[in-house]
């Protein structure tokens, strides 16, 4: 059975963050505070009025928050399991976010930093600049590379896949025609071995790279 599609103000505004302003809104904590219609809470969520289906959301909105809490809770204090680690290296050279995986782990954004950063993971720049690329981390730098590996390259801030070995070059060393496998470029490249990062040790951790 097909599900009815959302509309577009609904689709847009059904927000965690505006579902949170509209529960402060109805359960103001100052007691002096009037709260809002449940009528001006469904517009907020670009929703039509219905006060069934309203309530349905926020129930099922802090039933979440409460098992998301209890969940970091269990956590707190805990190592990074061998699964947190593949997971969270797997999911940010694929591109994710960290706020996105730190939410997916129930654990906060510095613990996936932290695991990025122990394993050598290349991090992306918050304001990519090709004419300033992020240093390659110490453990993942290489003199050379294989055809056919794949890489990072730091001054697309993407993957790529190395298609050939161009020139040793007296200044730059090894330099690689390379094809970028971001969905952003998807073209040829010319890059030197310094501004490689080498993906080769994530594998041996069961990184798919």
């Amino acid at each position: 059975m097909a599900t009815r599609k959302r509309p577009a103000s609904e689709e847009a505004l059904m927000t965690d963050a505006n579902i949170i302003k509209v529960i402060s809104l109805l359960e103001p904590a100052d007691p002096q505070a009037k709260p809002i219609s449940k009528k001006d809470a469904c517009a907020i969520l670009g929703m039509a009025y219905n006060t069934t289906r309203l309530g349905t959301i926020i129930n099922t909105f802090k039933e979440k928050q409460a098992r998301d809490a209890k969940r970091r809770a269990e956590k707190r204090g805990k190592p990074a399991s061998q699964d947190e680690v593949i997971h969270a290296i797997q999911a940010y050279i694929n591109g994710e976010p960290i706020d996105s995986i730190a939410k997916s782990l129930y654990r906060s954004a510095q613990f996936v930093k932290s695991i990025l950063e122990r394993n050598h993971v290349p991090i992306r720049a918050a304001s990519h600049d090709y004419f300033r690329p992020e240093l390659i981390p110490e453990g993942a730098t290489r003199d050379r590379f294989a055809v056919g590996e794949v890489v990072y390259a730091a001054r697309y801030d993407s993957t790529a896949r190395i298609e050939g070995e161009v020139k040793n070059d007296p200044q730059h060393g090894w330099v690689y025609r390379c094809w970028l496998l971001s969905d952003k470029w998807r073209q040829y490249c010319y890059q030197p071995a310094c501004e490689l990062a080498s993906l080769e040790h994530l594998r041996t951790l069961g990184v798919k790279v």
